[in-house]
């Protein structure tokens, strides 16, 4: 009996999810999924090559090779993640007990031109690390040579090293302090790298092997890149780079292919001497560095575990340009330092440090995806020539399995879809830094990525969207042109076939773009430091009474605190300046910023006002060195692009940060009007202070306006104000209101 296509079609791909509901309940092995997958792509692609090229032209006949070509390219890279993902691996703590006597060791913190905010954070907890105070030796290795970076060195009591030239950049700068310190293990840090107090207790013990020479801890972020924050999807999705961080660098750990990722590492400092120090003349010196010291079969280890924590590029400009750094310095690695001729180097240790390079041509491979179906829509250039249902014949279970496998591999730290959404964002600027560092090697000046970004305003970068925006007007173009075909078949002559094809592609792809334009949108940023959500308890000190509060969340500068007492309601308005005890920080100044009435309890805004070294020490120890708060580990949940999408769309605004609570605030429903431009609105009060209200009202206004308000509430009437924000619910607009005089 024949089978037809569609019925193969549903038979297969029922089989492949069915097989792979059956793995998760009896746990198979993954290897097995691994192999399905590989089988059935490897059978797509030789069916790809041999009937689905375009022969109608010169231009369709090099589309269609290049669209080929790509395709077998990622199926290379797929394979050589099945290699790191083919078995678990998990390596085992050594404690600081298996030394016969402690190493000595030196903690390099590199820096340039980053924020003395920053600074002063992360050498902070490199003093409270657990380690033998004679042992350890500190140092603030400063490019920029800064003498108020000098004296916040001896306000700490570490070292500083600082020289007469930036040669080399960070290499260089590392080098330096090699010949100034002699601690047999080097530590190296970046300057907002914030380690935690048992960052040695957990990486250390890996030197009782001689042959170790280094050691790789994640980096791992506190804050939200641009990704998650500027699409609202903070709680949804991970950072971008704990893929690679968390769970590809593991996986190279069993080949001995740690990649030293510049910082959060360890070094045996003879085996630095061996190898000539850090490697220089290439942006990328950690990669060089850690290939350099894998070679002649010394041993390297990556430990899995959260034990120093940074800040990742805050704006998408900001993380565009750390990429093609990145990129251009894998590039000029394989230039100068071929990992295919570097003796000493393992097979399986060149096949993936050449993998790692081959990574960073996603955005020449990605631009061909997006432009293939583009080209087709838009001008009739066809990359491949097939019909419809033999495509679907092999691509839908290959798409199949390989969702499938991802999924089972990723362990919720990554999905194929924003795979696609990472790489469709970056690939436009990627593939420009690919060709212009293989064929132009201009020269690239190195250039530290901002951190600690703050800004008032909601911006456009327009410049940066540059790519994007023409992707989407070419889609815009490609879906009106789907549309004639069908409305006028009789003026157009293409494939119906190949037309299916393509309006499904450019439909996944501009999913991708939307978002590739909505990260263009920048938010504000208004807090200078981080401010993690916590529960602990403590007590206000004023001059009248001492009150107990739980902290809500916190940051370095400041934190919202709960109170239970209603009764003292007036005297919190009154003071203006108290003291706080909480988590050992004691007698720390503060000053109220707002208080507010909420559920029968007060919620206070608090900054803290000058705390001196211990007070400011003891808080960065509540915060990162023995940390309370469990936001840094996220995984990806019911991560839907069109759930992105909604929430960009429903909750970005335009706010003004000026507008501060700082007085309590009182719930109430009081009629009265707002006059603007001499005209009268009708409005409800819903809350107000001393220092603004809310409103609702049925007509629509503009942020910056002045009006004046008239209720029957003798501390409302007659006030002046700006309206600071507004924001529209069903036919009603709710307004918020900052009094001016």
């Amino acid at each position: 009996m024949e089978v037809t296509l569609y019925e193969w079609l549903i038979v297969s791909s029922a089989a492949l999810i069915v097989f792979y509901l059956l793995s998760r309940k009896y746990h198979w092995s993954k290897q097995v999924l691994i192999a399905l997958f590989l089988a059935i792509n490897a059978i797509y692609l030789g069916w790809r090559a041999v009937y689905t090229l375009p022969t109608m032209n010169t231009i369709s006949i090099i589309a269609g090779i290049l669209l080929l070509l790509t395709e077998i390219a990622g199926f290379l890279q797929s394979i050589v993640f099945s290699v790191i993902s083919w078995k678990p691996f998990k390596r085992k703590h050594i404690p600081l007990s298996e030394f016969e006597s402690l190493p000595t060791v030196d903690i390099f913190i590199a820096t340039y031109n980053e924020s003395e905010d920053l600074l002063k954070r992360t050498i902070a907890a490199c003093t409270l690390i657990r380690y033998p105070k004679n042992l350890v030796s500190i140092y603030v290795c400063d490019d920029g040579r800064r003498a108020s970076v000098r004296e916040l060195c001896e306000e700490f009591g570490i070292g500083y090293i600082d020289r007469k030239d930036n040669s080399h950049a960070k290499a260089g700068n590392l080098n330096h302090a090699l010949t100034k310190t002699n601690g047999e293990i080097v530590v190296t840090m970046d300057a907002d790298m914030v380690p935690q107090a048992n960052f040695l207790e957990r990486t250390l013990g890996q030197f009782t092997d001689p042959e170790m020479v280094f050691v790789q801890a994640p980096q791992v972020f506190y804050n939200d890149d641009p990704f998650q924050y500027n699409l609202f999807f903070e709680d949804q999705i991970t950072n971008e780079q704990d893929f690679f961080m968390r769970q590809l660098e593991e996986g190279k750990d069993r080949f001995n292919a740690t990649m030293y990722v510049g910082s959060n590492a360890l070094f045996r400092r003879t085996a630095l001497d061996e190898v000539g120090g850090f490697a220089t003349g290439v942006i990328t010196e950690d990669m060089a560095t850690g290939m350099l010291l894998q070679s002649d079969d010394r041993k390297t280890a990556f430990i899995n575990e959260t034990l120093a924590v940074g800040l990742s590029p805050e704006t998408y400009a900001d993380l565009l340009k750390q990429r093609d750094r990145w990129c251009r310095g894998n590039i000029q690695v394989i230039r100068k330092f071929n990992p295919l001729k570097m003796k000493g180097l393992s097979f399986i240790q060149k096949l993936l440090y050449m993998d790692g390079i081959h990574y960073w041509f996603f955005g020449i491979y990605k631009m061909v995806f997006l432009l293939a179906p583009l080209l087709f829509l838009v001008f009739n250039i066809y990359s491949l020539d097939v019909a419809f249902t033999q495509l679907l014949w092999f691509w839908v279970p290959a798409f199949i399995s390989s969702q499938l496998m991802f999924k089972s591999l990723a362990n919720k730290k990554r999905t194929v879809l924003w795979s696609h959404v990472y790489e469709v964002a970056m690939a436009p600027y990627m593939a420009i830094s690919v060709l212009s560092e293989i064929f132009l090697k201009k020269k690239f000046k190195f250039n530290v990525t901002r951190k600690g970004v703050q800004t008032n305003q909601r911006r456009f970068l327009w410049v940066t969207s540059i790519p994007y925006l023409l992707l989407a007007a070419l889609t815009l173009v490609a879906l009106v042109k789907v549309v004639l075909y069908y409305v006028y078949p009789e003026r157009y002559s293409v494939n119906p076939d190949v037309l299916y094809i393509n309006v499904f592609w450019v439909l996944y792809n501009a999913a991708a773009i939307i978002l590739a334009v909505f990260l263009s949108f920048e938010r504000p940023r208004h807090r200078n430091s981080e401010r993690f959500s916590v529960d602990l308890q403590g007590v206000l000190h004023g001059s009248e009474a001492a009150v107990s509060f739980n902290i809500i969340n916190i940051s370095e500068s400041g934190a919202r605190i709960e109170l239970d007492a209603l009764s003292i309601e007036e005297y919190l308005s009154k003071e203006q300046t108290f003291t706080i005890d909480f988590a050992g920080v004691e007698g720390l100044t503060v000053k109220k910023e707002w208080i507010n009435e909420k559920n029968g309890k007060l919620l206070m805004g608090i900054s803290f006002i000058d705390p001196n070294l211990e007070q400011y020490a003891e808080t960065i120890r509540v915060l990162f060195s023995e940390p309370v708060n469990a936001e840094i580990e996220k995984y990806y949940n019911k991560a839907l692009l069109t759930t992105a999408m909604y929430r960009f769309l429903r909750r970005t605004k335009r706010e003004d940060p000026s507008f501060h609570r700082q007085s309590i605030r009182k719930n109430v429903s009081l009629p009265g009007q707002l006059n603007i431009d001499g005209q009268t609105v009708e409005m409800t009060v819903l809350d107000y202070s001393e220092a603004g209200c809310s409103v609702q009202l049925n007509r629509s206004l503009r942020v910056d306006q002045l009006v004046k308000v008239s209720t029957n509430e003798r501390e409302l009437a007659g006030r002046t104000a700006q309206i600071c924000w507004v924001r529209k619910k069903g036919r009603n607009r709710y307004v918020g209101l900052k009094f001016v005089a």
